[in-house]
C-alpha cells in the first residue's frame, strides 16, 4: 500500500476546495483577486499554523465583544424585569436567542478569518516554495534557474536578489570556461613546440601557462575569503 509523502499533502488537503478536472469554486468566485495556483494549501502546516495565530487573536477580540454584549443585554433584561416581573420568560427566550446568534455569528466570523488567513499564507508559502526549488536546481549545476513568482506573491525583492545572484554565478562560470579554453590551447602550443624541440619555446608558453593558472588560484581564492 502506498503511504502518503508531505508531498502528497496539499494535493489531498486542497481536494476540499478543487474537483479534478473542473476549476474550484474558489477559482471561479475570486479569480482576479487571487493569482491562480493548482492548489490552495501549498505548505500545510506553515498555512494552518498562520491562520491559527490570527485565528487566535481575532477570537480573542470577538469573545470580548459578545461577552460585553451579553453582560449589556443581561443589565437591560435586568431593569425591564425590575419594571414589569411578567415579562420574564419572554426576556429570558429573548437572552437565550441573543446568545446564539452571537456565538455563531463569532464561530462563522472566525471561520472567515481563518480561511482567508489560509489564502494570504499561500502567497509567502508559495514563494518560499518557489525559491526553494530553483536552490534544488541551483545545487545541481543548472545555472539557468530562474525564480518567477505570481504577481501577488510576497518578496519579490527576494527573487530579484535571487536572479541577480544566478547571472553573477553564470557570469563566472563563462569566465572560467574560457579561461580552459585558453589554458587548454597553451597547453597544444606547448606540445607543439616541444615536438618541434623548440626549448625557447616551450620555456616561453609553460610560462605563460604557469601564470594563468596562478591567476585562475588567485581569483578563485578571493571567492573564499571573508
Amino acid at each position: 500500500m502506498k503511504t502518503a509523502t508531505a508531498g502528497d499533502r496539499p494535493a489531498r488537503f486542497s481536494g476540499i476546495f478543487r474537483l479534478s478536472g473542473h476549476p474550484g469554486f474558489l477559482e471561479r468566485l475570486l479569480p482576479r483577486r487571487y493569482d491562480r495556483r493548482r492548489h490552495i494549501l501549498v505548505d500545510l502546516r506553515y498555512q494552518v499554523k498562520t491562520a491559527l495565530i490570527g485565528v487566535a487573536g481575532m477570537g480573542l477580540l470577538v469573545g470580548l465583544m459578545g461577552l460585553i454584549l451579553h453582560q449589556a443585554n443581561l443589565r437591560s433584561a435586568r431593569e425591564i424585569l425590575a419594571a414589569a416581573p411578567f415579562l420574564g420568560e419572554s426576556l429570558r427566550a429573548k437572552d437565550r436567542a441573543q446568545l446564539a446568534m452571537l456565538l455563531v455569528g463569532g464561530l462563522l466570523f472566525i471561520a472567515g478569518v481563518f480561511f482567508f488567513e489560509v489564502l494570504e499564507s499561500r502567497k509567502t508559502a508559495g514563494a518560499i516554495l518557489n525559491v526553494r526549488r530553483r536552490l534544488e536546481e541551483l545545487r545541481a549545476g543548472r545555472f539557468n534557474a530562474r525564480v518567477t513568482l505570481r504577481r501577488r506573491d510576497n518578496f519579490p525583492e527576494l527573487a530579484g536578489a535571487f536572479n541577480e545572484m544566478v547571472e553573477v554565478l553564470r557570469a563566472r562560470t563563462e569566465g572560467d570556461l574560457a579561461m580552459m579554453g585558453r589554458l587548454s590551447a597553451q597547453a597544444s602550443d606547448l606540445l607543439r613546440e616541444e615536438a618541434l624541440g623548440n626549448r625557447e619555446g616551450v620555456r616561453r608558453i609553460a610560462g605563460t601557462l604557469r601564470q594563468s593558472l596562478e591567476d585562475a588560484r588567485r581569483r578563485k581564492a578571493e571567492l573564499l575569503e571573508p
